[in-house]
């Protein structure tokens, strides 16, 4: 495989921004006569575009099942086009893949295209998917922070976890409220305005850990997407908020959309 690391300059975002990407190319493992499909993995909220590559087997499995992999970097935007910041929904779901085409030559045919994230990335994955459902194909949602409003109201207690604190201040540039976030962005509301015309939307597959503090979160949406999805997957195991349960979940995303793939030698 080839692991590239780089900067690009995005309109979208206005700045140069990082980019790691992985690509089928040296075939000392696996001779593959067909061209790679394209998945943009998605960072929470203390990570950057670097923390996948660093925490899973990402790119064993993308070997396994010849996958180009698309590491983007959007800081803590919350993959929103932000009222008073960045364009990041529209670099996902609109500049990124042109950019993927053009550098690299890879389809961004929907049929070929896949997007995965976890926590605030799970978010994002979910709803650059079903806002933008003529880019993707298959989503990918683990433990997922679904419910921003929730998000914030945890973030002000004294008890909350060390990587929500502060959320309550960053909501203003995001949506331009103080308060909360409008119910227009929320995923409920996105499932229930349905596709654009001449459109479906993507299958799903969607994971958390029955510990994780984000649980109660994909317990209540699950049910939403087992209604209003034609193709929805839901699985859940033994786990807190960790790459122990993230590494599992797009592996199994994998195969569960791409088949078993090539086996390690």
């Amino acid at each position: 495989m080839a692991y590239f690391t780089g900067n690009i300059y995005s309109a979208k975002l206005l700045q140069d921004t990082q980019l790691h990407v992985i690509l089928p190319q040296d075939g000392r493992r696996y001779i593959w006569d067909t061209d790679p499909k394209t998945l943009v993995l998605l960072h929470g909220l203390s990570d950057n575009a670097s923390t996948w590559a660093r925490r899973t087997s990402i790119e064993r499995y993308a070997e396994r099942y010849n996958l180009a992999v698309v590491i983007p970097e959007v800081q803590r935007s919350w993959y929103f086009d932000m009222a008073g910041g960045v364009q990041a929904f529209s670099y996902i779901t609109e500049e990124l893949p042109l950019i993927l085409e053009r550098l690299f030559h890879l389809s961004t045919s929907r049929e070929d295209m896949l997007i995965a994230g976890l926590s605030m990335g799970g978010y994002g994955a979910l709803k650059c998917a079903l806002k933008a459902p003529e880019t993707y194909g298959y989503c990918g949602a683990f433990s997922g922070a679904y419910d921003m409003n929730e998000i914030i109201r945890l973030s002000r207690q004294d008890d909350a976890p060390g990587l929500l604190k502060g959320i309550d201040r960053e909501i203003f540039p995001i949506t331009g409220r103080r308060e909360y976030v409008p119910e227009e962005y929320l995923i409920p509301h996105i499932l229930e305005e349905g596709p654009q015309e001449g459109c479906e939307f993507p299958k799903v597959y969607m994971v958390c850990g029955t510990e994780d503090f984000l649980y109660p979160q994909t317990e209540k949406l699950k049910k939403i997407c087992q209604a209003k999805l034609k193709e929805f997957c839901y699985e859940e195991w033994p786990g807190i908020h960790e790459w122990d349960v993230w590494d599992k979940a797009i592996e199994r995303m994998l195969k569960l959309y791409l088949g078993e793939g090539r086996k390690d030698n």
